[in-house]
């Protein structure tokens, strides 16, 4: 087997453990054991639990980065990107167990190691925001006084919802809610015609 897919057997064994029991109760003795390979093996490719399920978070975010991508780089108008990139954007993180994790306070306290992915998270949302704004602005379709307050007040609204979303589990109760959620910060934002 190649160093490659020994790291790529690792970090999928990793996702589901840490996805199932959270970073605290898995072991990497668990994750050696489910892939028939000595712990020492686990540690030649990362240096720690800690390094694991960075590289757990980070590729579990990378597909979330993607599929966000896709939506800023469409054709639509921006007033349907907008609207479509925080209803993708809640329902993929919605999805993304180890992504929970982070958001714990209790975690967030104990475990800084995750801060530069989080990090990484924040300004890949802020730059898609920018762009998706600057757009509406230049196509008439937005109105707003300071550009960067703005992206961070959209970065608020809709990062103070994902505890009680993902931590609590609502999410399916308030999936209707979102979209309705969504609509409104769009249309708080569009120009009076």
């Amino acid at each position: 087997m190649s160093e490659r897919n020994v790291e790529k057997l690792i970090v999928d064994s990793a996702t589901s453990f840490f996805s199932k029991f959270g970073f605290a109760k898995t072991t990497m003795d668990e994750i050696a054991k489910h892939i028939h390979k000595a712990k020492g093996v686990l540690y030649y490719y990362f240096k720690s639990k800690e390094e694991l399920f960075n590289e757990v978070l980070k590729q579990e975010l990378s597909t979330v980065k993607s599929k966000l991508s896709q939506v800023v780089e469409k054709e639509d108008d921006s007033l349907i990107i907008l609207k479509e990139y925080i209803l993708i954007r809640l329902k993929l993180l919605h999805r993304a167990l180890n992504y929970h994790e982070t958001l714990k306070a209790d975690f967030f306290e104990k475990y800084h190691f995750v801060n530069d992915v989080r990090t990484d998270f924040d300004d890949f949302n802020r730059s898609n925001l920018t762009i998706i704004l600057t757009k509406g602005k230049q196509e008439g379709y937005f109105n707003f006084k300071d550009l960067n307050s703005t992206v961070d007040v959209i970065m608020m609204i809709v990062s103070s919802i994902e505890i009680p979303l993902f931590i609590q589990n609502l999410y399916p109760v308030y999936e209707d809610t979102i979209e309705e959620l969504s609509s409104m910060v769009v249309n708080s934002l569009k120009t009076s015609q």
